[in-house]
């Protein structure tokens, strides 16, 4: 069912469908992560309802490209950009199959919250199984389709649990993907459950650590 949440930002809205998987707190703490040039280009991948493209759309005037491999969720966000007056242009897509146009300029930036999950219960709705488990891809994927997306020295941002930390940045390095940046995400008391990284393509040896952000 759709409904229409306010983002508290800027008169933003976003489309929901409560039946699906919409969106967490992981994916609003990616957008503050994330830095853009003002007017840059930014791939959203595995964009779910989109609301890593309408925060950063909003707070950089980024020229958006989402992709989702699901119909329901471009039909979210195309009503988003279309309610909050965005030039967000969203493509239903497998990023697995996903290579550069002819002709077409390489990415800026491209940004993803992935699905963490190999294993584990998994839900029975189809919407919510895709999003959480990695059923439609994984971080090795996602890695190879930002490398093929992003021009030399683009910067790639996503999430991922701070546990399996190794394993995403073997995937990034294995495709020339440097990270450079690094914030882990704790609950008060806790070890970090979440790790925010911002990976370079064509990037040499050096990571920053920012602030642990506590909630």
């Amino acid at each position: 069912m759709l409904t229409i949440e306010d983002l508290q930002e800027s008169g933003l809205k976003i489309a929901v469908d409560k039946t699906g998987f919409c969106y967490g707190q992981d994916a609003v703490l990616l957008a503050r992560f994330t830095k853009l040039a003002r007017g840059s280009t930014l791939l959203d991948l595995g964009c779910g309802c989109g609301i890593l493209s309408i925060l950063l759309q909003s707070r950089f005037s980024a020229r958006v490209t989402a992709v989702d491999v699901q119909p329901r969720p471009c039909e979210l966000l195309e009503e988003s950009a279309r309610r909050n007056g965005q030039p967000i242009r969203v493509l239903c897509a497998d990023l697995r199959a996903l290579y550069p146009a002819p002709g077409c300029e390489a990415f800026d930036t491209a940004v993803c919250n992935p699905p963490y999950h190999r294993t584990g219960t998994r839900s029975p709705n189809a919407a919510r199984r895709v999003s959480t488990h990695q059923d439609a891809c994984d971080i090795a994927e996602v890695a190879r389709c930002a490398a093929r997306m992003l021009k030399n020295g683009g910067r790639l941002t996503l999430c991922y649990p701070a546990p399996a930390l190794a394993a995403c940045f073997a995937a990034l390095v294995n495709e020339g993907l440097a990270p450079k940046r690094l914030q882990l995400v704790c609950a008060a008391g806790k070890p970090p459950y979440l790790a925010l990284i911002e990976a370079r393509k064509g990037g040499g040896e050096g990571l920053l650590f920012e602030d642990t952000i506590v909630l």
